[in-house]
Protein backbone atom coordinates (compact mmCIF):
# COMPACT_ATOMS: atom_id res chain seq x y z
CA UNK A 1 0.00 0.00 0.00
CA UNK A 2 1.12 3.53 -0.75
CA UNK A 3 -0.50 6.78 0.32
CA UNK A 4 -0.08 10.52 0.22
CA UNK A 5 -1.38 12.98 2.82
CA UNK A 6 -2.58 16.49 1.98
CA UNK A 7 -3.34 19.12 4.64
CA UNK A 8 -6.52 21.00 3.71
CA UNK A 9 -6.40 22.75 7.10
CA UNK A 10 -5.09 21.97 10.57
CA UNK A 11 -8.04 19.65 11.21
CA UNK A 12 -9.19 18.73 7.69
CA UNK A 13 -7.07 16.26 5.74
CA UNK A 14 -7.09 14.23 2.53
CA UNK A 15 -5.45 10.87 1.97
CA UNK A 16 -4.84 9.39 -1.47
CA UNK A 17 -4.35 5.64 -1.12
CA UNK A 18 -3.31 2.92 -3.54
CA UNK A 19 -3.97 -0.72 -2.71
CA UNK A 20 -1.80 -3.22 -4.65
CA UNK A 21 -3.50 -5.25 -7.38
CA UNK A 22 -2.59 -8.57 -5.73
CA UNK A 23 -4.49 -7.65 -2.55
CA UNK A 24 -7.48 -6.39 -4.54
CA UNK A 25 -7.65 -9.55 -6.66
CA UNK A 26 -7.48 -11.75 -3.57
CA UNK A 27 -10.32 -9.82 -1.95
CA UNK A 28 -12.41 -9.95 -5.14
CA UNK A 29 -11.99 -13.73 -5.28
CA UNK A 30 -12.88 -14.04 -1.59
CA UNK A 31 -16.03 -11.93 -2.05
CA UNK A 32 -16.98 -13.78 -5.24
CA UNK A 33 -16.76 -17.14 -3.46
CA UNK A 34 -18.95 -15.86 -0.64
CA UNK A 35 -21.54 -14.51 -3.10
CA UNK A 36 -21.31 -17.76 -5.07
CA UNK A 37 -22.33 -19.78 -2.02
CA UNK A 38 -25.57 -17.79 -1.85
CA UNK A 39 -26.23 -17.26 -5.57
CA UNK A 40 -28.57 -19.19 -7.85
CA UNK A 41 -26.87 -19.09 -11.25
CA UNK A 42 -28.82 -20.58 -14.20
CA UNK A 43 -27.25 -23.85 -15.38
CA UNK A 44 -25.60 -24.62 -12.06
CA UNK A 45 -26.75 -26.12 -8.82
CA UNK A 46 -27.23 -23.52 -6.02
CA UNK A 47 -23.85 -22.50 -4.65
CA UNK A 48 -21.90 -24.56 -7.24
CA UNK A 49 -21.25 -21.96 -9.96
CA UNK A 50 -17.53 -21.47 -10.81
CA UNK A 51 -15.86 -18.37 -9.37
CA UNK A 52 -15.19 -17.00 -12.86
CA UNK A 53 -18.87 -17.19 -13.76
CA UNK A 54 -19.84 -15.50 -10.48
CA UNK A 55 -17.31 -12.73 -11.09
CA UNK A 56 -18.73 -11.96 -14.50
CA UNK A 57 -22.39 -12.19 -13.46
CA UNK A 58 -22.10 -10.18 -10.23
CA UNK A 59 -19.19 -7.91 -11.15
CA UNK A 60 -20.66 -4.65 -9.82
CA UNK A 61 -21.87 -6.22 -6.56
CA UNK A 62 -18.50 -7.88 -6.00
CA UNK A 63 -16.58 -4.66 -6.62
CA UNK A 64 -18.90 -2.70 -4.32
CA UNK A 65 -18.49 -5.21 -1.48
CA UNK A 66 -14.74 -5.38 -2.07
CA UNK A 67 -14.52 -1.60 -1.68
CA UNK A 68 -16.62 -1.78 1.49
CA UNK A 69 -14.04 -4.18 2.92
CA UNK A 70 -10.81 -2.64 1.67
CA UNK A 71 -11.37 1.13 1.83
CA UNK A 72 -11.95 1.40 5.62
CA UNK A 73 -9.18 -1.13 6.33
CA UNK A 74 -6.49 0.61 4.29
CA UNK A 75 -7.67 4.11 5.19
CA UNK A 76 -7.27 3.17 8.85
CA UNK A 77 -3.83 1.71 8.19
CA UNK A 78 -2.70 4.85 6.35
CA UNK A 79 -4.10 7.11 9.09
CA UNK A 80 -2.26 5.13 11.77
CA UNK A 81 1.01 5.36 9.83
CA UNK A 82 0.57 9.14 9.67
CA UNK A 83 -0.27 9.30 13.39
CA UNK A 84 -3.66 10.89 12.76
CA UNK A 85 -6.38 11.00 15.42
CA UNK A 86 -9.44 10.78 13.17
CA UNK A 87 -12.71 12.31 14.40
CA UNK A 88 -15.24 10.38 12.31
CA UNK A 89 -15.65 8.25 9.21
CA UNK A 90 -14.11 9.77 6.06
CA UNK A 91 -15.83 10.69 2.82
CA UNK A 92 -14.50 8.43 0.04
CA UNK A 93 -14.25 9.64 -3.55
CA UNK A 94 -12.18 9.27 -6.72
CA UNK A 95 -12.48 5.48 -6.42
CA UNK A 96 -10.61 4.07 -9.42
CA UNK A 97 -10.26 0.39 -10.21
CA UNK A 98 -9.76 -1.40 -13.49
CA UNK A 99 -8.97 -4.99 -14.37
CA UNK A 100 -5.41 -5.96 -13.49
CA UNK A 101 -4.86 -2.56 -11.83
CA UNK A 102 -4.40 -1.42 -8.22
CA UNK A 103 -7.36 0.15 -6.41
CA UNK A 104 -6.98 3.90 -5.87
CA UNK A 105 -9.20 6.12 -3.74
CA UNK A 106 -9.22 9.38 -1.85
CA UNK A 107 -10.56 9.99 1.66
CA UNK A 108 -11.41 13.40 3.10
CA UNK A 109 -11.80 13.58 6.86
CA UNK A 110 -11.27 15.58 10.05
CA UNK A 111 -8.80 15.04 12.87
CA UNK A 112 -8.64 16.29 16.43
CA UNK A 113 -6.48 19.42 16.75
CA UNK A 114 -3.05 19.05 18.31
CA UNK A 115 -2.94 21.36 21.33
CA UNK A 116 0.00 22.62 23.33
CA UNK A 117 -1.42 24.79 26.10
CA UNK A 118 1.20 26.31 28.42
CA UNK A 119 -0.62 29.37 29.82
CA UNK A 120 -2.99 27.63 32.24
CA UNK A 121 -1.20 28.79 35.42
CA UNK A 122 -1.84 32.19 36.97
CA UNK A 123 -5.03 32.93 35.04
CA UNK A 124 -6.41 36.24 36.39
CA UNK A 125 -9.89 35.70 37.80
CA UNK A 126 -12.06 38.02 39.87
CA UNK A 127 -13.30 36.59 43.15
CA UNK A 128 -17.07 36.11 43.26
CA UNK A 129 -18.62 37.34 46.53
CA UNK A 130 -20.45 34.66 48.53
CA UNK A 131 -21.47 36.62 51.64
CA UNK A 132 -25.19 36.51 52.43
CA UNK A 133 -26.67 39.84 53.54
CA UNK A 134 -29.51 40.30 56.01
CA UNK A 135 -31.54 41.87 53.20
CA UNK A 136 -31.23 38.72 51.11
CA UNK A 137 -32.28 36.54 54.04
CA UNK A 138 -35.36 38.67 54.76
CA UNK A 139 -36.31 38.70 51.07
CA UNK A 140 -36.07 34.90 50.94
CA UNK A 141 -38.18 34.58 54.09
CA UNK A 142 -40.76 36.96 52.62
CA UNK A 143 -41.01 34.79 49.49
CA UNK A 144 -41.32 31.69 51.67
CA UNK A 145 -44.17 33.21 53.65
CA UNK A 146 -45.84 34.25 50.40
CA UNK A 147 -45.63 30.71 49.05
CA UNK A 148 -47.54 29.48 52.11
CA UNK A 149 -50.23 32.14 51.88
CA UNK A 150 -53.84 30.94 51.81
CA UNK A 151 -56.60 32.20 49.56
CA UNK A 152 -59.55 33.21 51.75
CA UNK A 153 -62.96 34.66 50.84
CA UNK A 154 -63.47 38.34 51.62
CA UNK A 155 -66.42 38.40 54.02
CA UNK A 156 -67.01 42.16 54.15
CA UNK A 157 -69.13 43.88 51.53
CA UNK A 158 -66.60 46.07 49.78
CA UNK A 159 -65.51 46.95 46.24
CA UNK A 160 -62.72 45.17 44.41
CA UNK A 161 -59.28 46.70 44.93
CA UNK A 162 -55.85 46.03 43.47
CA UNK A 163 -54.40 42.77 44.79
CA UNK A 164 -57.78 41.07 45.17
CA UNK A 165 -58.52 37.78 43.46
CA UNK A 166 -61.94 38.00 41.86
CA UNK A 167 -63.94 34.86 41.17
CA UNK A 168 -65.76 35.43 37.89
CA UNK A 169 -68.07 33.75 35.41
CA UNK A 170 -67.56 35.06 31.89
CA UNK A 171 -68.37 34.63 28.24
CA UNK A 172 -66.45 36.04 25.29
CA UNK A 173 -67.51 36.76 21.72
CA UNK A 174 -65.55 37.99 18.73
CA UNK A 175 -66.89 41.35 17.60
CA UNK A 176 -66.24 43.84 14.81
CA UNK A 177 -65.06 47.44 15.20
CA UNK A 178 -68.62 48.60 15.89
CA UNK A 179 -69.04 46.02 18.65
CA UNK A 180 -71.36 43.70 16.74
CA UNK A 181 -70.89 39.97 17.00
CA UNK A 182 -69.23 38.30 14.01
CA UNK A 183 -71.53 35.58 12.59
CA UNK A 184 -70.21 32.02 12.58
CA UNK A 185 -67.69 32.62 15.35
CA UNK A 186 -67.90 30.30 18.33
CA UNK A 187 -68.18 31.98 21.73
CA UNK A 188 -66.15 30.81 24.72
CA UNK A 189 -66.81 30.96 28.44
CA UNK A 190 -65.56 30.08 31.90
CA UNK A 191 -66.94 29.57 35.39
CA UNK A 192 -65.42 30.42 38.77
CA UNK A 193 -62.20 31.60 37.19
CA UNK A 194 -59.82 33.56 39.41
CA UNK A 195 -58.62 36.91 38.14
CA UNK A 196 -55.87 38.74 40.03
CA UNK A 197 -56.59 42.45 39.91
CA UNK A 198 -53.40 44.25 38.90
CA UNK A 199 -51.57 40.94 38.43
CA UNK A 200 -48.62 40.72 36.04
CA UNK A 201 -50.49 38.26 33.80
CA UNK A 202 -53.90 39.94 34.04
CA UNK A 203 -55.13 41.89 31.04
CA UNK A 204 -55.28 45.61 31.77
CA UNK A 205 -58.91 45.76 30.59
CA UNK A 206 -59.95 43.20 33.24
CA UNK A 207 -58.17 45.15 35.98
CA UNK A 208 -59.66 48.50 34.88
CA UNK A 209 -63.25 47.24 34.49
CA UNK A 210 -63.42 45.01 37.56
CA UNK A 211 -61.80 47.45 39.99
CA UNK A 212 -64.59 48.95 42.11
CA UNK A 213 -67.10 46.21 41.34
CA UNK A 214 -68.82 44.23 44.08
CA UNK A 215 -69.98 40.63 44.36
CA UNK A 216 -73.01 40.12 42.09
CA UNK A 217 -72.11 42.99 39.71
CA UNK A 218 -72.00 42.49 35.94
CA UNK A 219 -69.49 44.14 33.64
CA UNK A 220 -69.20 44.21 29.84
CA UNK A 221 -66.11 45.46 28.02
CA UNK A 222 -63.98 44.82 24.97
CA UNK A 223 -60.37 43.64 24.64
CA UNK A 224 -58.33 44.28 21.50
CA UNK A 225 -55.64 41.60 21.27
CA UNK A 226 -52.29 42.28 19.60
CA UNK A 227 -51.36 40.68 16.31
CA UNK A 228 -48.56 38.68 17.96
CA UNK A 229 -50.74 37.20 20.71
CA UNK A 230 -49.67 33.56 21.27
CA UNK A 231 -53.28 32.27 21.03
CA UNK A 232 -53.97 32.25 17.28
CA UNK A 233 -57.74 32.35 17.91
CA UNK A 234 -57.36 35.78 19.54
CA UNK A 235 -54.39 37.31 17.71
CA UNK A 236 -55.46 40.63 16.17
CA UNK A 237 -59.08 40.05 17.23
CA UNK A 238 -61.47 42.14 19.32
CA UNK A 239 -63.41 40.25 22.01
CA UNK A 240 -66.39 41.45 24.04
CA UNK A 241 -66.44 39.98 27.53
CA UNK A 242 -69.56 39.72 29.67
CA UNK A 243 -68.39 39.15 33.23
CA UNK A 244 -70.21 38.52 36.51
CA UNK A 245 -68.34 38.98 39.80
CA UNK A 246 -69.18 35.90 41.87
CA UNK A 247 -67.04 36.77 44.87
CA UNK A 248 -63.81 38.22 46.21
CA UNK A 249 -60.83 36.43 47.64
CA UNK A 250 -57.60 37.71 49.15
CA UNK A 251 -54.33 36.12 50.09
CA UNK A 252 -53.78 35.65 53.79
CA UNK A 253 -50.10 35.76 54.67
CA UNK A 254 -49.15 33.86 57.83
CA UNK A 255 -47.00 35.57 60.43
CA UNK A 256 -43.31 34.73 60.46
CA UNK A 257 -43.30 33.23 63.95
CA UNK A 258 -42.36 30.00 65.72
CA UNK A 259 -45.66 28.39 64.79
CA UNK A 260 -45.08 29.07 61.10
CA UNK A 261 -41.52 27.74 61.32
CA UNK A 262 -42.69 24.48 62.85
CA UNK A 263 -45.48 24.11 60.29
CA UNK A 264 -43.14 23.97 57.29
CA UNK A 265 -40.33 21.82 58.64
CA UNK A 266 -38.07 20.77 61.46
CA UNK A 267 -37.50 24.30 62.74
CA UNK A 268 -38.35 24.77 66.45
CA UNK A 269 -38.29 28.58 66.20
CA UNK A 270 -38.46 31.34 63.59
CA UNK A 271 -34.79 32.06 64.32
CA UNK A 272 -33.89 28.46 63.45
CA UNK A 273 -35.74 28.89 60.15
CA UNK A 274 -33.91 32.16 59.52
CA UNK A 275 -30.54 30.49 60.13
CA UNK A 276 -31.45 27.59 57.84
CA UNK A 277 -32.41 30.03 55.08
CA UNK A 278 -29.11 31.86 55.51
CA UNK A 279 -27.19 28.58 55.26
CA UNK A 280 -29.12 27.53 52.16
CA UNK A 281 -28.52 30.89 50.48
CA UNK A 282 -24.83 30.60 51.31
CA UNK A 283 -24.62 27.16 49.69
CA UNK A 284 -26.35 28.42 46.55
CA UNK A 285 -24.04 31.43 46.39
CA UNK A 286 -20.95 29.26 46.78
CA UNK A 287 -22.12 26.93 43.99
CA UNK A 288 -22.92 29.94 41.80
CA UNK A 289 -19.50 31.43 42.52
CA UNK A 290 -17.80 28.13 41.69
CA UNK A 291 -19.62 27.91 38.37
CA UNK A 292 -18.88 31.54 37.47
CA UNK A 293 -15.21 31.04 38.31
CA UNK A 294 -15.00 27.92 36.17
CA UNK A 295 -16.78 29.63 33.28
CA UNK A 296 -14.32 32.52 33.52
CA UNK A 297 -11.31 30.20 33.60
CA UNK A 298 -12.45 28.30 30.54
CA UNK A 299 -13.43 31.48 28.68
CA UNK A 300 -9.93 32.90 29.34
CA UNK A 301 -8.27 29.76 28.01
CA UNK A 302 -10.49 29.80 24.92
CA UNK A 303 -9.69 33.47 24.26
CA UNK A 304 -5.93 32.93 24.69
CA UNK A 305 -5.48 29.67 22.78
CA UNK A 306 -6.54 29.86 19.15
CA UNK A 307 -7.10 26.63 17.23
CA UNK A 308 -9.44 25.23 14.61
CA UNK A 309 -12.17 22.82 15.69
CA UNK A 310 -13.58 19.94 13.62
CA UNK A 311 -16.93 20.77 12.08
CA UNK A 312 -18.23 17.28 12.86
CA UNK A 313 -17.86 17.94 16.60
CA UNK A 314 -19.52 21.33 16.28
CA UNK A 315 -22.51 19.84 14.45
CA UNK A 316 -22.87 17.15 17.11
CA UNK A 317 -22.81 19.76 19.88
CA UNK A 318 -25.24 21.96 17.97
CA UNK A 319 -27.66 19.05 17.73
CA UNK A 320 -27.21 18.30 21.44
CA UNK A 321 -28.07 21.92 22.32
CA UNK A 322 -31.10 21.79 20.05
CA UNK A 323 -32.28 18.51 21.59
CA UNK A 324 -31.95 19.95 25.11
CA UNK A 325 -34.07 22.93 24.07
CA UNK A 326 -36.82 20.65 22.75
CA UNK A 327 -36.69 18.46 25.88
CA UNK A 328 -37.02 21.55 28.07
CA UNK A 329 -40.10 22.68 26.13
CA UNK A 330 -41.72 19.24 26.47
CA UNK A 331 -40.99 19.20 30.21
CA UNK A 332 -42.81 22.53 30.50
CA UNK A 333 -45.81 21.10 28.68
CA UNK A 334 -45.14 22.98 25.43
CA UNK A 335 -45.36 21.18 22.11
CA UNK A 336 -42.61 22.65 19.87
CA UNK A 337 -44.62 21.77 16.76
CA UNK A 338 -47.26 24.27 17.82
CA UNK A 339 -44.86 27.19 18.12
CA UNK A 340 -44.57 29.69 15.29
CA UNK A 341 -40.78 30.01 15.35
CA UNK A 342 -37.98 29.75 12.83
CA UNK A 343 -36.19 26.66 14.13
CA UNK A 344 -33.43 26.92 11.53
CA UNK A 345 -32.71 30.46 12.73
CA UNK A 346 -32.62 29.32 16.36
CA UNK A 347 -30.22 26.54 15.41
CA UNK A 348 -28.05 29.01 13.50
CA UNK A 349 -28.00 31.40 16.47
CA UNK A 350 -26.61 28.59 18.64
CA UNK A 351 -23.66 27.92 16.32
CA UNK A 352 -21.11 30.13 18.09
CA UNK A 353 -22.09 28.66 21.44
CA UNK A 354 -21.58 25.16 20.04
CA UNK A 355 -18.11 26.11 18.78
CA UNK A 356 -17.29 27.46 22.24
CA UNK A 357 -18.54 24.25 23.86
CA UNK A 358 -16.30 22.14 21.64
CA UNK A 359 -13.25 24.37 22.15
CA UNK A 360 -13.71 24.24 25.90
CA UNK A 361 -14.11 20.47 25.95
CA UNK A 362 -11.00 19.95 23.81
CA UNK A 363 -8.99 22.23 26.11
CA UNK A 364 -10.11 20.36 29.23
CA UNK A 365 -9.40 16.99 27.60
CA UNK A 366 -5.93 18.16 26.61
CA UNK A 367 -5.10 19.39 30.11
CA UNK A 368 -6.45 16.17 31.63
CA UNK A 369 -4.19 14.09 29.38
CA UNK A 370 -1.18 16.32 30.04
CA UNK A 371 -1.69 16.14 33.81
CA UNK A 372 -2.56 12.40 33.64
CA UNK A 373 -5.91 13.00 35.36
CA UNK A 374 -8.11 9.91 35.54
CA UNK A 375 -11.45 8.99 37.09
CA UNK A 376 -11.82 5.69 38.93
CA UNK A 377 -14.80 3.35 38.70
CA UNK A 378 -15.47 4.03 42.39
CA UNK A 379 -15.82 7.74 41.67
CA UNK A 380 -18.26 7.06 38.84
CA UNK A 381 -20.26 4.66 41.03
CA UNK A 382 -20.43 7.25 43.81
CA UNK A 383 -21.76 9.87 41.40
CA UNK A 384 -24.41 7.48 40.10
CA UNK A 385 -25.42 6.65 43.67
CA UNK A 386 -25.80 10.39 44.42
CA UNK A 387 -27.97 10.81 41.34
CA UNK A 388 -30.13 7.84 42.32
CA UNK A 389 -30.56 9.24 45.83
CA UNK A 390 -31.66 12.61 44.45
CA UNK A 391 -34.09 10.94 42.05
CA UNK A 392 -35.41 8.54 44.73
CA UNK A 393 -34.69 5.65 42.36
CA UNK A 394 -32.74 2.39 42.80
CA UNK A 395 -29.11 2.68 41.76
CA UNK A 396 -29.48 -0.27 39.39
CA UNK A 397 -32.33 1.42 37.51
CA UNK A 398 -30.45 4.71 37.15
CA UNK A 399 -27.32 2.89 35.98
CA UNK A 400 -29.32 0.92 33.41
CA UNK A 401 -30.90 4.10 32.03
CA UNK A 402 -27.52 5.84 31.82
CA UNK A 403 -25.90 2.89 30.07
CA UNK A 404 -28.46 2.98 27.25
CA UNK A 405 -27.44 6.40 25.92
CA UNK A 406 -23.79 6.71 26.89
CA UNK A 407 -24.58 8.47 30.16
CA UNK A 408 -21.90 6.63 32.15
CA UNK A 409 -19.23 7.77 29.70
CA UNK A 410 -20.52 11.36 30.00
CA UNK A 411 -20.40 11.18 33.80
CA UNK A 412 -16.79 9.99 33.68
CA UNK A 413 -15.94 12.85 31.34
CA UNK A 414 -17.68 15.41 33.56
CA UNK A 415 -15.84 14.17 36.64
CA UNK A 416 -12.54 14.34 34.75
CA UNK A 417 -13.25 17.90 33.65
CA UNK A 418 -14.19 18.82 37.22
CA UNK A 419 -10.77 17.64 38.39
CA UNK A 420 -9.13 19.83 35.73
CA UNK A 421 -11.13 22.83 36.95
CA UNK A 422 -10.00 22.17 40.51
CA UNK A 423 -6.38 22.24 39.31
CA UNK A 424 -6.97 25.46 37.36
CA UNK A 425 -8.59 27.08 40.42
CA UNK A 426 -5.61 26.17 42.58
CA UNK A 427 -3.25 27.75 40.04
CA UNK A 428 -5.37 30.82 39.27
CA UNK A 429 -4.53 34.39 40.29
CA UNK A 430 -7.57 35.51 42.27
CA UNK A 431 -8.25 39.25 42.16
CA UNK A 432 -10.59 41.57 44.00
CA UNK A 433 -14.09 41.88 42.48
CA UNK A 434 -14.10 44.54 39.75
CA UNK A 435 -10.31 44.52 39.29
CA UNK A 436 -10.30 43.29 35.72
CA UNK A 437 -13.08 45.60 34.59
CA UNK A 438 -11.09 48.55 36.01
CA UNK A 439 -8.02 47.46 34.10
CA UNK A 440 -5.86 47.06 37.20
CA UNK A 441 -4.65 43.59 36.19
CA UNK A 442 -3.13 42.58 32.90
CA UNK A 443 -3.87 39.42 31.05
Amino acid sequence: MTHQLTDISTVRKRLEVEIPQKIVDEEITKVAREIGRRANVPGFRPGKAPVGVVKNRYRDDILSETCQHLLPRYFGEAAREEGLNVVDQPMYDDIDHGKDKPLRFSATFEVYPVLDITNDSGIPIEAVPTEVSDTEVEAALDRLVGEHSEMRPVEEDRPVVSGDFVEITFSGSLVDEAGGEIPGQEAFSGEKALCEIGGATTLEEFTDNLTGARAGDDRSFRVQYKEDHPDKRLAGKCVRYDVRVEGLKAKHRPSLDDEFARSIGDYPTAEDLRNAVRTDLGSHKEEHARQRTRDALLRWLEDHNDFEVPEFLVENQLQARFDRLLEDLYRRGINPRGLDVDWSRIRQDQYDNAVSDVRGSLILDHLAEREKIEVSDDEVNQKIAEMADGMKQPVSRVREALAKDGGIVRIRGQLRHSKVFTLLEERARILEPGSLSKGSAGE
